[in-house]
């Protein structure tokens, strides 16, 4: 038998568990729409300017591998710039770069960590300034694009890989700048396409595509290369073709952002190797401090952009090609 008693639990059970769907549902949502934000320590913010009035300064991120893990390896490195700013900091997930670029002109993030070509967009069609780049334990603060096959191919250059399927990266320099202009170079791209194109979401989906055989040829940045090499020495790669170097995951800020709080950030992430704390947050996400980045270290871009000509539109960026700060003051 029922009594009174039992059916406000019941009640109570159903309303929790419709709470829960929903917000389940509301996140999933935000992620079709190519942004996830979570604040570090949410609430209101104190001060004069529109900015100051948010809840958090929204720091975007690619994922280059699994969401997930890359969103928890920057929390602690946020947390301790909140602390330092003694200003809320929040994350936004952003699901492709080409949502980095939009979410910039729509005011919908402050900064962004990106990689070299979006980073680059950003500065020529927004504005942006950039500020730090992350440096390795080994000294590496740059990244190279790599064009590669299985070593059980019979591809031994850029050349064998006519008509053959490629797997590449949007909006990427290491993923699509760099290959197209290698294929546009031996005009494979001239005319009917000779090979498949094959778009993946990440660096490490890439890599998965050619090994498994789904794709015979891959581009990605070497450094996510070398580190699947590392995890997995019984599979082997060739290398046919290795790119310039260009500054590697750099933070990159709206300039109205750059304005107010740009050399507090770049103070907090420079000296961040010299706190305890900081050394933590730094090796959480593989770097072992930041150093200054200037827009001149993105020059192996307009190189390649500007020797593309028509070709620049299958590098999936969707809008004109970046132009030389000296070029564009002069337009």
């Amino acid at each position: 038998m029922h009594d009174g008693r039992i059916m406000p639990v019941r009640s109570t059970a159903v309303i929790l568990l419709l709470l829960a769907v929903g917000a389940a549902v509301a996140i999933y949502a935000a992620w079709e729409r190519g942004q996830e934000t979570t604040p570090i320590h949410p609430g209101p913010a104190t001060g004069p300017s529109s900015l100051e009035a948010r809840s958090a300064i929204r720091i975007g991120l690619v994922p280059e591998h699994d969401v997930f893990a890359m969103h928890r390896s920057y929390q602690g490195l946020l947390k301790y710039l909140e602390q330092r700013l003694g200003h809320p900091v929040g994350v936004a997930t952003l699901n492709s770069y080409e949502a980095v670029l939009a979410d910039f002109r729509e005011m919908q993030i402050e900064g962004a960590f990106l990689g070299s070509l979006v980073a680059l967009l950003a500065m020529d069609r927004d504005d942006a300034q950039v500020l730090v780049k992350p440096e390795q334990f080994d000294g590496c603060s740059t990244y190279r694009g790599v064009i590669f096959v299985r070593e059980d191919s019979p591809a031994q250059s850029v050349d064998d890989v006519r008509g053959r399927s490629i797997a590449m990266l949007k909006a990427t320099y290491a993923g699509s700048l760099f290959p197209i202009s290698e294929m546009a170079k031996r005009g494979m791209l001239q005319g009917a396409p000779e090979g498949r194109i094959v778009w993946m979401g990440t660096h490490d989906e890439v890599i998965a595509t050619v090994m498994s055989g789904r794709a015979e040829v891959g581009a990605v940045k070497d450094l996510r290369l070398a580190a699947f090499e590392k995890a997995n020495p019984d599979k082997r790669v060739r290398r046919l073709a290795t790119s310039k170097p260009v500054p590697n995951n750099a933070l990159v800020l709206r300039k109205d952002v750059a304005e107010r709080w740009g050399k507090q950030i770049a103070e907090a992430l420079l000296n961040m190797d010299s706190d305890p704390a900081g050394r933590e947050a730094l090796a959480a996400i593989g770097a072992k401090r930041f150093v200054a980045c200037q827009p001149e270290e993105y020059e192996p871009i307009y190189e390649i952009a500007e020797s593309l000509g028509a070709a620049w539109e299958q590098v999936g960026v969707g809008q004109a090609r970046p132009s030389r700060p000296g070029n564009k003051a002069s337009q």
